[in-house]
């Protein structure tokens, strides 16, 4: 607990009270709990070809990097494990166990927590221990074009949930991880039926897979750990329950899509898939996703992509196009260009452009530097502002404002309007946080987010 002064009392009690009343209307409004905001993908290498996850100088470098520039937590993927059981492992132990027990002591010993792919539907069709049962909704594909050939299996199947509730949570057990990613790829009775449809529920309520992801969560919480789920694109878990503490969005998703994920329940982590979602404005994103309280997944640290997976000896799934999916497409892309380009700059994850823009760790930290203050434990956050009593001009369509409220009072305005500047004008002068300058109105250009500090 941060222990204020009693100035910062003060000033708290006075920035509380002030909100209240001056924010008439608004989305939504959040107290802040446990939020770790600086989250970011760590890829080990480049599996099924065969490589070492013991830490080297480079991830020492890297890893002190990231925490230093605000990155909380790191999920790990599938190169952890063997999900196709070609190095004597399997898709729920790692098939270089001591190699990531010291990768993991690494990131603690930054403070950074590390939580690992698992999923609680996607299961190799020809993996030894595939059962039918375990699918019983007919042959539903997804993740096809790669090394692996993935059933969804069912959250209805008591076989399924047999086999693999306790190997999930075995990884726990066994490695010092601070809990779980998962990317549930889940299918039931109600998904192969359009879902629940009744009323009082939300769209696509599932019972099934509520039950299956709550058992998994309350014993990663139980364990002190934090669960993160991925479900589909921009889509909310089908759930009423708190199963989950942060949910990722934005993986395949094309176009500009701010405010994806507003009203989902905390936390939303977003990604920028740079292999859909192209912008020449390097700043559009954020302004595109911090008013909603979100802040973007960093995709360019970690160990680099050379391209390798599909160099690996073993055989690859394709859909109507044969072996060529889009992730096999990708890698050979990878390849290509780090062939053609052997000394960087290099490319970082699956969600990566070719090649990652070396200057956007250096971003993303900048704008770290300027939302974590704004989301301090037990903060108060008043989601896009409707009708403020500091906000005099009008907030037309695509400009978006949000109040962030603890022992100071922070507003962040985007402007997301096409070509067309933005006239902020306020009651009083505010403070510039990136330039310090004092003013009561400011001009904000199109894709860019003003950061405001009340003098």
């Amino acid at each position: 607990m941060k222990t204020l002064t009693l100035e910062q009392h003060r000033a708290r009690i006075d920035n509380i009270n002030r909100a209240e009343v001056r924010n008439r209307t608004y989305f939504r409004r959040h107290r802040v709990r446990d939020y770790l905001c600086g989250q970011a993908v760590y890829t080990l290498g480049d599996y099924p070809y065969p490589f070492s996850i013991e830490p080297t100088e480079y991830d020492f470098t890297t890893l002190k990097a990231m925490a230093e520039g605000g990155v909380d937590l790191i999920q790990i993927h599938e190169e952890w494990n063997d999900s196709i059981r070609i190095f004597g492992a399997d898709k729920y132990t790692s098939h270089d166990p001591k190699g990531l027990q010291r990768f993991i002591d690494l990131c603690h010993s930054f403070g950074i927590k590390v939580i690992p792919y698992t999923s609680t539907g996607y299961f190799h069709e020809y993996d030894r221990d595939f059962r039918e049962e375990f699918a019983p909704h007919g042959h539903r594909y997804c993740c096809i074009g790669s090394h692996f050939k993935y059933r969804m299996c069912s959250a209805g199947s008591a076989e399924w949930r047999e086999y693999l509730i306790p190997r999930t949570l075995k990884i726990l057990d066994d490695y010092n991880f601070d809990g779980l990613y998962n990317d549930w790829g889940a299918d039931s009775q109600y998904f192969a039926n359009g879902r629940l449809q009744r009323a009082g529920c939300p769209d696509g309520y599932d019972p099934e897979v509520e039950d299956l992801l709550g058992t998994i969560y309350a014993e990663v919480k139980r364990r002190g750990g934090v669960y993160k789920l991925h479900c589909d694109g921009n889509a909310p878990a089908p759930c009423m329950d708190k199963v989950y503490d942060y949910l990722w969005i934005g993986e395949l998703v094309g176009g500009k899509t701010a405010g994806a994920g507003k009203d989902f329940p905390d936390y939303v982590v977003p990604c920028q898939d740079k292999t859909q979602l192209k912008t020449d404005d390097p700043d559009y994103y954020f302004a595109a996703v911090i008013p909603f309280m979100q802040f973007p997944f960093l995709t360019t640290m970690g160990r680099p992509l050379m391209g390798k997976r599909i160099e690996a000896d073993v055989p690859y799934y394709g859909n109507e196009n044969g072996k060529y999916g889009h992730e096999w497409l990708f890698n050979k892309a990878v390849g290509d260009w780090t062939k053609a380009h052997p000394d960087g700059p290099f490319v970082h994850s699956l969600w990566s452009s070719i090649p990652d823009d070396p200057t956007e760790f250096g971003r993303w930290s900048h704008y770290m530097s300027l939302y974590k203050p704004m989301v301090a434990e037990n903060s108060v956050v008043y989601v896009e502002l409707n009708d403020c009593a500091d906000i005099l001009s009008p907030l037309p369509e695509d400009v978006y404002a949000s109040m962030f409220v603890n022992e100071e009072t922070y507003i962040t305005v985007s402007n997301l309007q096409e070509g067309k500047p933005y006239e902020l004008t306020l009651d009083a002068p505010w403070e510039n946080r990136e330039t310090g300058e004092i003013s009561a109105t400011w001009t904000i250009e199109p894709n860019k987010i003003l950061f405001l500090r009340r003098v």
